[in-house]
């Protein structure tokens, strides 16, 4: 069952770790990997078995056929122990592609959720993450944990042989356990703050490639490639310490492996010295000893990549319970466009800063909006909650009655159009980028285009609207993304645009377009809300909301009323605000 933020939780209300859950849901592959860990556990003893028998039968009686009998046996054990080894790692590989296929849209959702409205480094690598489990799952190292149980097998085959045996591996195997836990408390602390520094380091540097052009216009590459490399070099340095104290202990463990080795030997040729074993038993009872501690190895060696996982385990279930949810609703008509804000409060999580505070006023289907005020004043997060992106902290956004967080966001993107201030493309062509990361409609796209003042543009790129952009729209300039955008904005038939600066890297042909683009909108009853700052493009609006410094509203109406308004007080230089140049409105 679910919570109210619609999280997954057990019946006896704790939260149910979703990692764990898909894991789970593989229960019949597992099973079937943890029965060929059982057989090849059995199979195992083929080696030991082999040479005990060669040892104690086939030199005593010199019987070729004796020899031939066991090798042929030995060797069909071998073969058929190699399958099962291939088939489990083919059958582990898959419950680690389906874990991930399961969690890879939750997860993927969660970092756009996240993201959006919080940022850090969690929204950045939790496909890295689930990357990381999915790799161990389908390793060897994690069939060897499968082999882990059956470590019974051979120590009951060792009592059966002698109970000294069996004594000198229980209590070598103690000795090991002690090292391999001496060893993690050691280095794990320094392994999580290593691999922790590295994720950040890795996050710096893809925020610089980002924003490469004002690294490298700037002359900041040097500077950037500095503080990005004493990061990597404190994560260098935490693994190398991690690394040395580990080998401290590697050294330690390899050295009481050979010694209980010796020891086996050693009793083994007590025994034999003593009349009460053979040389078949004696190298047997090494190389069992040897498979029994073989887990514990195998533990010791992989432990820095079980320190990745739990990591990326912790960070993906803390990614999955703190991303912003939705309880969407069902799916509504087709809205006209009716727009209320009432109360309407957007407080920074982090901070606890409001951007906005008391937001209220009303749209009709149809009417056109522009939101002007002073930097931070809070106008692109406005735009953000109009179109249902970010949830109020108190208040609500309605569209048509309805609140907009909670419309389904599958259903509500063919009402919508929105253009952020930071226009992204996505890698792909043109013609996907409008249709919004689809085929889409050939002539909606042609018509949205048009609209938007495009499609002249877009005929005389390389391939017209089959042009590939590039990543983030590279081969573009800032002015054709934004006419694209613009564009993606208008696609299908939206009864609500929020446009952020449209006009911010428009040329006069390009304003002039999308005054044109707004006329129209206008006179199809679409209702529109633009964030600008050059007054050409505001002078067709019916109304406008100036904001305050600090996100609160200084005034809301008609906007000749709000001109005049500003206008007065700048006579009497009382104004608050003069948002922008009152010449530009005449």
């Amino acid at each position: 069952m679910k919570n109210q933020q619609g999280v997954k939780v057990s019946r006896i209300g704790q939260q149910v770790d979703p990692v764990r859950e898909a894991i789970a849901s593989q229960k019949p592959l597992l099973a079937s990997a943890f029965g060929f860990s059982a057989v090849m556990s059995i199979l195992g003893l083929t080696t030991s078995f082999y040479m005990l028998l060669v040892y104690d039968r086939v030199l005593t009686s010199r019987s070729t056929e004796t020899l031939l009998l066991l090798t042929v046996i030995a060797a069909a054990g071998i073969i058929v122990f190699s399958a099962l080894d291939s088939l489990r790692l083919r059958l582990l590989w898959r419950v680690g592609m389906r874990v991930a296929e399961d969690l890879s849209p939750r997860v993927l959702r969660a970092m756009v959720a996240t993201a959006s409205q919080t940022g850090g480094t969690a929204a950045r690598t939790g496909m890295r993450d689930l990357e990381t489990i999915r790799n161990f799952v389908g390793s060897s190292a994690f069939a060897s944990l499968l082999d882990a149980p059956f470590v019974l097998i051979y120590l009951l085959v060792l009592l059966m042989i002698s109970p000294i045996f069996l004594g000198i591996v229980v209590l070598g195997g103690m000795l090991l356990a002690f090292i391999a836990i001496a060893n993690q408390r050691a280095t794990d602390p320094l392994l999580v703050r290593s691999l922790s520094l590295s994720a950040h380091a890795q996050a710096f540097a893809e925020d610089g490639l980002q924003n490469s052009d004002v690294l490298e216009g700037m002359g900041m590459s040097n500077a950037f490639v500095g503080r990005w490399r004493m990061q990597w070099l404190q994560s260098l340095a935490l693994g190398t310490t991690a690394g040395d104290r580990d080998s401290r202990y590697s050294s330690l463990s390899r050295g009481v492996r050979m010694l209980i080795q010796i020891l086996l030997l050693g009793a083994g040729a007590m025994l034999i010295l003593h009349f009460k074993g053979t040389g078949g038993i004696m190298i047997g009872a090494s190389i069992i000893g040897a498979r029994a501690l073989a887990p514990i190895d195998a533990f010791v060696s992989m432990w820095k990549n079980v320190v990745a996982v739990r990591l990326s385990w912790a960070r993906l279930g803390s990614l999955l319970e703190y991303a912003p949810q939705r309880e969407e609703g069902i799916e509504l008509p087709a809205p006209k466009g009716r727009i209320e804000v009432t109360s309407a409060y957007y407080v920074v999580a982090s901070s606890r800063k409001a951007v906005l505070s008391n937001v209220n006023f009303e749209l009709k289907p149809g009417e056109s909006l522009g939101i002007i005020g002073p930097s931070a004043s809070g106008k692109s997060t406005l735009l953000r909650l109009l179109v249902g992106a970010w949830p109020c902290t108190s208040g609500n956004v309605r569209l048509d009655g309805a609140d907009i967080y909670a419309w389904p966001r599958s259903a509500l993107s063919r009402y919508i159009g929105y253009l952020p201030q930071d226009v992204e493309l996505f890698s792909g062509t043109v013609r996907e980028n409008i249709a919004r990361i689809s085929d889409g409609d050939s002539e909606a796209i042609v018509r949205a285009a048009q609209r938007a003042g495009a499609h002249e543009m877009i005929l005389g790129l390389p391939k017209g609207y089959d042009t590939d952009i590039g990543d983030h729209g590279h081969s573009l300039s800032g002015g054709q993304s934004q006419r694209i955008g613009i564009a993606r904005a208008l696609y299908g038939s939206p009864r609500l645009i929020a446009l952020d600066e449209p006009n911010s890297n428009l040329d006069g042909q390009g304003e002039e377009a999308l005054v044109a683009t707004l006329a129209g909108l206008k006179a199809d009853g679409v209702t529109i809300a633009i964030v600008a700052h050059r007054p050409s493009i505001l002078q067709s609006v019916d109304k406008m909301l100036v904001l305050r410094p600090n996100g609160s509203v200084e005034m809301f109406g008609p906007r000749a009323e709000v001109m005049q308004h500003f206008m007065r007080s700048a006579a009497r230089g009382t104004a608050h605000i003069v948002p922008v140049p009152a010449a530009g409105f005449v």
